[in-house]
């Protein structure tokens, strides 16, 4: 999600699809700061934060993500068994994975914390996975209002902001956000489960991904189908008969 003035250097560059994904709407194509992506729990936010991540880092880009709700082992152990080597990425230098321990911090010893990555590492990619851990873990009255503040401090400079946030249902009503900070990204990718059936008429579960807002410019407004395999993610073509995805569980009918 951009909101800023410089280009950020983060192309997605993936073979298997997801530069068409999120056409528009990656930093290559996009100006610096927040980019919020809203999904259900374990459709697959943090692994496609990742993928940004690896792609910065094929142009020797810095980058930072702090995790507040899983432990790093097992954040570690996933992104390696879908090629997303972070571990090398830590040993190049490119990648630094810090864990936010719960209730350790107020806002300011956190923005604190970012600001050292930022001015003392160069930085120019940091994750915040996820916002409702943010609001979980972190003490204080006004966490929306840190949040902003960071945000803007990040986008003056030249940082781009990756903000993930877990809606609490899998299926119901579209929402944009559920901390009201959607106003803080200049762009929203969204990630939702749908319904399908399989060609021998079982019933299924897939996932699919589509941009919701891009401040600056126009964008891709389909929908694709999101997986993610052993060799990384992949998006698929504008998926057809797709309904329901502003309301209920979206459901592709039957051709």
């Amino acid at each position: 999600m951009a909101l800023a003035s410089k280009k950020v250097a983060v192309p997605c560059g993936s073979p298997s699809g997801a530069s068409s994904c999120t056409h528009g709407c990656s930093p290559k194509h996009t100006t610096k700061t927040s980019r919020r992506s809203q999904y259900p729990s374990g459709v697959g936010k943090t692994t496609l934060a990742m993928h940004f991540v690896k792609e910065a880092a094929k142009r020797g880009d810095h980058s930072v993500a702090y995790i507040l709700e899983e432990p790093l082992s097992t954040l570690t152990k996933r992104c390696e068994s879908l090629n997303l080597p972070v571990g090398t990425l830590i040993q190049q230098g490119t990648l630094a994975l810090k864990q936010v321990e719960p209730h350790r911090y107020m806002p300011d010893e956190f923005v604190g914390i970012v600001r050292q990555e930022v001015e003392k590492r160069k930085a120019r990619i940091v994750v915040i996975d996820s916002l409702t851990g943010y609001r979980k873990f972190l003490r204080g009255d006004d966490l929306l209002t840190d949040m902003h503040t960071l945000c803007h401090y990040l986008q003056n400079m030249g940082v781009a902001v990756f903000l993930t946030n877990e809606v609490q249902q899998i299926a119901g009503g579209f929402q944009a956000s559920e901390h009201e900070i959607s106003y803080v990204a200049g762009n929203i990718l969204y990630l939702r489960y749908m319904e399908r059936r399989t060609e021998a008429g079982a019933l299924e579960v897939g996932r699919c991904l589509g941009v919701l807002k891009k401040r600056l410019s126009d964008f891709d407004h389909t929908v694709r189908e999101f997986r993610i395999t052993d060799g990384g993610i992949q998006c698929g073509e504008p998926i057809v008969g797709l309904r329901g995805i502003l309301s209920t569980m979206p459901v592709v009918d039957e051709q």
